[in-house]
């Protein structure tokens, strides 16, 4: 197909101009409006970031559904002592939030404290002594000295989605009815953890988006040397930063911490395709001086295209790949930012080829100027050339060193990521929220005062299921219970246990046959009958659909990064287990609550993170294998790509640094960034290479092309996220370090590790074949 004249050509590029411009004013206000509206949306519970199918997600969602107690809230202050009238007046505070107002429904279920049940159980027809009672109650609404209590405020629907105020709201009421500082109210539990998560992300996008913006463009500029090409990428970057989030309100998903590092990756995706794209101009400009602008544009982009297209490919591989994870919002994180790669790619190469025609043009005016001005020869080289040169060189003189003896670089770099691969195996996950915190953050020093004065804050239940056909004496079921709660106790680690056991004096033997022993009986029995009871009302005692009889018993665990609570979990199941087999009759137990969602999630995640990355693998080795047109050389281009991921993912294993919500996608969109540069690299390698040059001669003159462009991206990429490592929110933070990491260790991949390759014997690998000469013949 013959070439369009430069005139037709030059009016494509104005007529896309105008047509991306066109687009830009559509969606710019779009991504205002929208990104906010997404915002406004920030809703963090890990707990329901599983899927509804998985099983330990339906117990946790009938378990919710049956009894109360999941979102409740837990209030403490150095004076809440059983007796001080202080407690009572706390809990009478937060009154007025149960009660529906004209413009919303009640923010509270339902408010009590440990002096209330105390209360109810000192009271008849309980009567517990109140030594009794402080036994009852320790660990769970009464500390270990037998006085510190807490206020308990259980939160409606609607208060859990305005949790951020509610909670505000309760301190305030609470601090002004007793006369405590704000600052010396501790609370602890679900809302308090999801408004904090929730503050934390939001604050996290508003402070640092901008600044982050900012760095990146000031680089962008003085790698580009032009506003205008600046412009065009930062503003289609920052559209992509809008309408990523846009894209989470109009999929119906709740903006989270996961989610809200969606922009600082569109900015780095969208800014390294536009460098590499403007490279490719730049490249032409410098070939001649007198070139035309749209001969350049033209140009540059016929030899950038296919990679741009072959690399933001691979990247949209990398996120898509994240699909395959079953937490809700990583497999929308992945499919969000895949989109957004494609959209933002497509308005580039819009909008960059009029960009570069108007600014070759004023770069023209202004170069004869003073080319004038100087008497010096219109062929001199553009300034900008000198600069590129000079870049050039020191990137080939750089890798000439290590070309040198490329079998020894390819060796060191393989036992480098040998070493880094032996901590994969023990690398793990944590979706904990109070470790999402600094040490003296505000949840970190309430939690520890819960832990100090009150007892361990991490929540587990076991839920005893009786079949309608077992044990129908309900004594017998309490029982039973009863030796489940007394057990658990017991055992170490395991305190704040809490059950119908916490309301019920302990029954008596079943031989005894006196009348103490009779009256007994009858009294629990009522009890465990009466609606209107104390244990009743408690919520401790359900009936799902099937007819079964639900007796649930809470326990908690202390939150300490030392402890494992997988596996101590475990070993709570391995020791109520038997009690219950033992009982037979088709009594069983489910366990839910706050830690086995938890160590569920971490499972799911590091399992579906390895998933998903391997299928990123295959298919991007797959494109590499077409690229390249060997299977073996496809295999050997990879080895820079994994590079970064075993290296770092490797190392943190070996640290036993584990991986949170910020940091567990970066896996395979390093691998997607990563093999951005290798594709440049390799297309610029085999084309010197057709041109008759020795590998690692195509190999300088590749690297002399494309390093410049290398070290842009990754100075733009990794730099200006890294604004976001000033934020407190760890997830933000080691998301920024993360990536920061990975791009770097990208760039010694391409800029080291490569070259050494094509050098070394496997670049034979990686050479495409001589075309097979003809053979003539003579008559």
């Amino acid at each position: 197909m013959p070439l369009k004249s430069l005139a037709d050509q030059a009016t494509t590029y104005r007529v896309r101009f105008c047509i991306g411009l066109l687009a830009v004013c559509i969606l710019a206000p779009l991504a205002a409006r929208d990104s906010a509206r997404a915002l406004s949306t920030m809703y963090n519970a890990p707990a329901l970031w599983l899927p509804e199918d998985m099983p330990v997600r339906k117990q946790y969602d009938d378990f919710s559904k049956l009894f109360q107690g999941q979102d409740v809230l837990m209030i403490g202050w150095d004076g809440a002592k059983i007796g001080a009238e202080e407690v009572d007046q706390a809990a009478e505070a937060l009154l007025p939030l149960t009660q529906p107002t004209s413009d919303r429904p009640a923010y509270l279920e339902g408010v009590s404290s440990g002096q209330r049940v105390f209360d109810v159980l000192t009271s008849p027809p309980t009567s517990f002594s109140e030594r009794a009672t402080r036994a009852r109650l320790k660990g769970s609404l009464v500390g270990e000295d037998g006085e510190q209590t807490i206020v308990l405020a259980t939160f409606s629907e609607t208060g859990n989605l305005n949790r951020q105020e509610v909670l505000a709201q309760a301190r305030q009421l609470v601090s002004d009815k007793i006369g405590v500082p704000e600052e010396e109210i501790y609370t602890a539990g679900p809302p308090t953890d999801g408004a904090l998560v929730d503050a934390e992300a939001q604050g996290s996008i508003d402070r640092f988006t901008l600044p982050s913006v900012i760095v990146g463009a000031l680089i962008c500029v003085f790698c580009l040397r032009s506003i205008v090409l600046t412009a065009i990428i930062i503003i289609v970057a920052v559209i992509g930063q809008g309408m990523s989030l846009a894209m989470v309100l109009y999929s119906g998903i709740e903006m989270n911490a996961i989610l809200i590092v969606l922009p600082p990756l569109v900015f780095v995706l969208t800014a390294s395709a536009g460098i590499h794209l403007c490279n490719y101009y730049r490249d032409a400009m410098c070939s001649d001086p007198n070139i035309d602008p749209t001969a350049a544009t033209r140009q540059a982009m016929q030899a950038g295209i296919l990679p741009c297209w072959l690399a933001a490919t691979t990247t949209i591989i990398g996120l898509g790949s994240l699909g395959l994870v079953r937490l809700v919002p990583v497999s929308a994180f992945g499919f969000i930012a895949a989109g957004s790669v494609f959209g933002t790619l497509l308005l580039l190469l819009l909008l960059l080829p009029g960009a570069m025609q108007w600014h070759g043009k004023r770069h023209r005016i202004k170069h004869r100027a003073a080319l004038a001005k100087s008497n010096q020869d219109d062929n001199d080289p553009l300034p900008v050339e000198k600069w590129r040169s000079k870049v050039g060189h020191a990137w080939e003189a750089f890798a000439a060193q290590f070309m040198k003896f490329p079998v020894i670089v390819v060796a060191l770099f393989t036992i480098i990521t040998g070493v880094a691969a032996s901590g994969l195996p023990q690398l793990t996950t944590s979706v904990n929220i109070p470790r999402m915190f600094p040490e003296n953050s505000r949840i970190r020093t309430d939690y520890a005062w819960f832990e100090e004065h009150i007892g361990p804050t991490i929540n587990a239940e076991v839920v005893v299921q009786f079949p309608p056909d077992s044990m129908p004496d309900p004594i017998d079921r309490f029982r039973l219970v009863r030796d489940v709660d007394d057990h658990l106790r017991s055992t170490d680690l395991v305190g704040g246990v809490f059950s119908a056991r916490s309301f019920l004096p302990s029954p008596p033997s079943k031989k005894s046959r006196s009348i103490r022993s009779t009256v007994l009986e009858a009294n629990i029995r009522k009890q465990l009958e009466d609606p209107d009871s104390p244990l009743q009302d408690a919520g401790y005692i359900a009936k799902d659909k099937k007819g079964n009889q639900l007796w649930r018993i809470s326990f908690r665990f202390p939150f300490d990064e030392a402890i494992d609570y997988r596996t101590e979990f475990q070993r709570v199941q391995a020791e109520v287990i038997p009690i219950l087999e033992e009982a037979g009759q088709g009594i069983s137990p489910q366990f839910t609550g706050g830690v086995p969602m938890t160590t569920e999630s971490q499972d799911v995640l590091l399992q579906d993170l390895f998933r998903s990355f391997l299928a990123a693998f295959g298919i991007v080795a797959i494109i590499m294998m077409l690229l390249l047109r060997s299977f073996t050389g496809g295999l050997v281009a990879m080895f820079p790509n994994l590079f970064p991921t075993i290296t770092l993912f490797g190392t943190m294993g070996l640290l036993e640094t584990p991986l949170d919500i910020g940091s567990v996608m970066t896996a395979s969109v390093a691998l997607g960034i990563a093999v951005d540069g290798t594709i440049h690299f390799l297309t610029k390698f085999q084309s010197q290479s057709r041109k008759g040059k020795a590998r690692t001669e195509a190999s300088l003159a590749a690297l002399h092309k494309c390093g410049p462009a290398m070290w842009q991206t990754t100075a733009v990429c990794a730099i200006s996220p890294l604004v976001y490592g000033l934020s407190d929110f760890q997830p933000t933070q080691r998301f920024a370090f993360m990536m920061f990491g990975l791009l770097l260790a990208a760039l010694v991949g391409d800029v080291l590790l490569l070259p050494a390759l094509l050098a070394s014997p496997l670049g034979r690998f990686l050479t495409p074949k001589a075309p097979k000469q003809k053979a003539s013949t003579t008559r």
